[in-house]
C-alpha cells in the first residue's frame, strides 16, 4: 500500500493535491456510515432494555434521513471530484509522458517494443486511472472504518476486540501473500500484452508480406500463438488469485459467528453485558463486510499497480542533458572533433572523427553500409550523444543545448517518409503551424508536387491515410521535402533520399532538394554520385573512420575508393541490354 502511494506521488507530483479533498470526504463518508451502525446498536439496546419508545423512533429515522441525504449528496460529490480531477491528472500525465519521452535519446525505443510503449499509453494509464479514480479511494475508505470500527470495539470490550484483531491477523497473510502473487503475475501478464500488441502492429504493416508468402490467418503462427499465449495468462491470472481472496474472505466472514460464540459464553457467564455484546456483534458485522471489500480489492490493486511501475520506470529514464534553451546565433557551421559512437551493444561505429562542414555549404557523406554515414546524421540530429570527443553547431556544443531548440534549426528528410492519417494541408504544416495557405503552397511548387495534389479529389484537404499509404514513395518525399522547405531551417539533412526512386522521380525530387538546398549547410548520404558531384565536400566514411576527404575532383585525382566507385558507376551508364 505505501509503495502504491510512494508511485501515485512520484507519477503525479504536485498533482497528489488535487487526491486530498476526495479521501478526506471519503473519511467523512465513513464516519457517517459508521452512525448508521451506532444508531442499529442503540435501537437494539433499547429493544432488549425494553425502553424502545415511538419518540426514540421518530428520532432515529429523522437523523438517518438527514444522514443518508447527506451521504447521498457526499458521495456524488466525491465521485465526481474523483472522476473530474483524475481525469485532470491523467490529461496531464499523458501529456507529461509524451513530452517526456520526446526528450529520451534513441536507444530508449530500440531497447522497447513498440507493443510495450503502446501498453505505457494505453493499457498503463487506463490501469493507473482506475486505480486512482476508484480502487484507490475504495480501498482507503474500507481500511478506515475497519479501524474505525476496531477503535470502537476497544472502547466497548477489550476482550472482543481480541478476538476481531486475531482474526484479522490470522487472515491478513494470505491477503499479503495474494497481492505479492498479483503483483508478480501482473509483469508477466503485461509482456504477453505487449507482444500481443507488437505482432497485431507487425501484421498490419508486413500484410502486403505475410499475402504475397500465404502467412496469414491461420497461417501466421506468431499472430496465433500471442494471442493464445495471452488467453493462458489471463486464466492464469485469474486462477492464481482466486484461492487466496476466497480463503481471506472465509476467514474475516467467520469473525462474526466467532463473536457471536465467544460473546454468547462470556454472556453466560456474567463477564459481559448484553448491550456490549449486541454493540460488538453488529461491529463485527460491519468490520467483515469491509475487510471481505479489502480482500477483494488488495490483490487487483497489486495487479493493477504494476501499471503504476511501468509507466514510473518510463518516467524515471533520464532524458538528454542540456544546459541552454535556445541555439543562438548566424554561424551554423558543423564541426566533429574526435568523435567516437558505439550504440549499446558496445561495437564502435565511429573512431576519432575530425572534420569540419562550413556554414552554408554542402557536404556529401558516402561509404559502404555501415561505414557510420547514418550515425553522424544522428548525433547532428542528437538523436544519440556522442561517447568521447565533442559535436559543435557554430561552436556550441550539442550536449549543452535543449533538443527541442536543436531542432528548430534543423530540417530532416530521409528515406522513409512517415506521413500522418491527416490532411496534406496539415502534414506539411507540420514543420510551421502557424502558416498561411499561400505560403504552404509555394513550398509545395518548390518541392515539385503542387500539381499532383490539384490531381487529388479533396487537393489539399485529401486524407492520405496512416504513413501516407494513399500515395506513391515519389510522391511522399516531395510532401516531406515541402515540410522541409516550408520550416526554413538553416541546416538541411537528407539521408538517401533517393536511393528507391525511380528516374523521373529523382530527377523531380533533386529538384525540389535544389530548392531546399539553398544558403542551407548541408549534409547528405547518398549512393548515387550524381546527387553528390557538386558537394562542396565529399567525406568517404569506411568502418568508422574518414578515408578520404575533399572535392570531387580532388578525390578523382587521389585515386582511391571514391575514383574507383565513380568510374564503376559511369561504366555502368553506358551498360545496354
Amino acid at each position: 500500500m505505501i509503495q502504491i502511494i510512494k508511485n501515485i506521488q512520484f507519477i503525479i507530483g504536485e498533482q497528489t493535491k488535487l487526491l486530498v479533498k476526495p479521501l478526506l470526504l471519503a473519511i467523512l463518508d465513513a464516519f457517517l456510515n459508521m452512525f448508521f451502525y451506532g444508531v442499529m446498536i442503540l435501537g437494539i439496546v433499547r429493544l432488549v432494555e425494553r425502553s424502545f419508545t415511538r419518540d426514540f423512533f421518530i428520532q432515529c429515522v429523522f437523523f438517518l434521513t438527514i444522514v443518508f441525504v447527506i451521504r447521498l449528496f457526499l458521495s456524488r460529490f466525491t465521485y465526481n471530484s474523483m472522476q473530474i480531477n483524475g481525469s485532470i491528472i491523467v490529461t496531464k500525465l499523458r501529456i507529461q509522458l509524451a513530452d517526456h519521452v520526446r526528450g529520451l535519446n534513441s536507444g530508449f525505443f530500440n531497447q522497447n517494443s513498440i507493443g510495450k510503449l503502446t501498453s505505457n499509453f494505453t493499457t498503463d494509464i487506463a490501469d493507473f486511472e482506475q486505480v486512482l479514480t476508484h480502487n484507490f479511494i475504495d480501498f482507503f475508505k474500507a481500511f478506515f472504518m475497519v479501524t474505525i470500527g476496531i477503535i470502537a470495539a476497544v472502547v466497548i470490550d477489550v476482550r472482543f476486540a481480541l478476538i476481531i484483531v486475531i482474526m484479522i491477523l490470522v487472515a491478513l497473510p494470505l491477503l499479503i501473500v495474494g497481492g505479492a502473487k498479483g503483483n508478480k503475475l501482473a509483469g508477466t501478464h503485461r509482456e504477453k500484452i505487449n507482444d500481443v500488441i507488437s505482432r497485431v502492429v507487425e501484421y498490419i504493416n508486413g500484410i502486403k508480406t505475410f499475402k504475397l508468402y500465404q502467412l496469414s490467418g491461420a497461417k501466421f503462427q506468431r499472430l496465433d500463438q500471442s494471442f493464445n499465449d495471452l488467453k493462458k495468462s489471463a486464466i492464469k491470472v485469474e486462477l492464481s488469485l482466486i484461492p487466496y481472496v476466497m480463503v481471506f474472505s472465509t476467514i474475516v466472514s467467520f469473525i462474526i459467528p466467532v463473536a457471536l460464540v465467544w460473546g454468547t459464553y462470556l454472556l453466560t457467564n456474567e463477564a459481559s453485558s448484553p448491550e456490549s455484546f449486541i454493540a460488538v456483534l453488529i461491529l463485527s458485522i460491519s468490520i467483515s463486510g469491509q475487510l471481505m471489500a479489502i480482500g477483494m480489492l488488495y490483490p487487483q490493486m497489486k495487479f493493477i499497480a504494476k501499471s503504476a511501475d511501468n509507466l514510473r520506470e518510463v518516467l524515471s529514464a533520464k532524458p538528454l542533458n542540456y544546459q541552454v534553451d535556445a541555439l543562438d546565433g548566424a554561424n551554423h557551421a558543423i564541426q566533429l572533433e574526435d568523435v567516437s559512437f558505439s550504440y549499446e551493444n558496445g561495437v564502435p561505429v565511429l573512431k576519432n572523427i575530425y572534420c569540419e562542414i562550413p556554414d552554408g555549404t554542402t557536404t556529401a557523406l558516402i561509404g559502404p553500409s555501415g561505414s557510420g554515414k547514418s550515425t553522424i546524421i544522428h548525433l547532428i540530429s542528437r538523436f544519440w550523444d556522442v561517447r568521447s570527443g565533442k559535436l559543435t553547431i557554430g561552436g556550441v556544443n550539442l550536449t549543452t543545448v535543449k533538443p527541442d531548440a536543436l531542432t528548430k534549426h534543423i530540417s530532416c528528410v530521409f528515406q522513409e517518409v512517415y506521413l500522418f492519417n491527416d490532411t496534406i494541408l496539415n502534414n506539411i504544416k507540420i514543420a510551421k503551424p502557424n502558416a498561411d495557405h499561400s505560403e504552404v503552397v509555394a513550398a509545395c511548387q518548390a518541392a515539385n508536387c503542387h500539381d499532383f495534389i490539384l490531381k487529388l479529389e479533396n487537393r489539399y484537404d485529401t486524407i492520405v491515410g496512416e504513413g501516407g499509404s494513399t500515395l506513391s514513395g515519389g510522391e511522399k518525399q516531395r510532401i516531406s521535402i515541402a515540410r522541409a522547405i516550408l520550416k526554413d531551417a538553416p541546416i538541411v539533412l537528407l539521408d538517401e533520399t533517393t536511393s528507391s526512386l525511380d528516374v523521373d522521380n529523382e530527377r523531380e525530387i533533386n529538384q525540389a532538394l535544389d530548392k531546399l538546398m539553398e544558403k542551407k549547410t548541408v549534409v547528405v548520404i547518398a549512393h548515387r554520385l550524381n546527387t553528390i558531384i557538386n558537394a562542396d565536400q565529399i567525406i568517404v566514411l569506411n568502418e568508422g573512420k574518414i578515408r578520404e576527404k575533399g572535392t570531387h575532383f580532388e578525390l578523382l585525382a587521389n585515386n582511391d575508393w571514391y575514383a574507383q566507385m565513380y568510374q564503376e558507376q559511369v561504366s555502368a551508364r553506358n551498360w545496354v541490354i
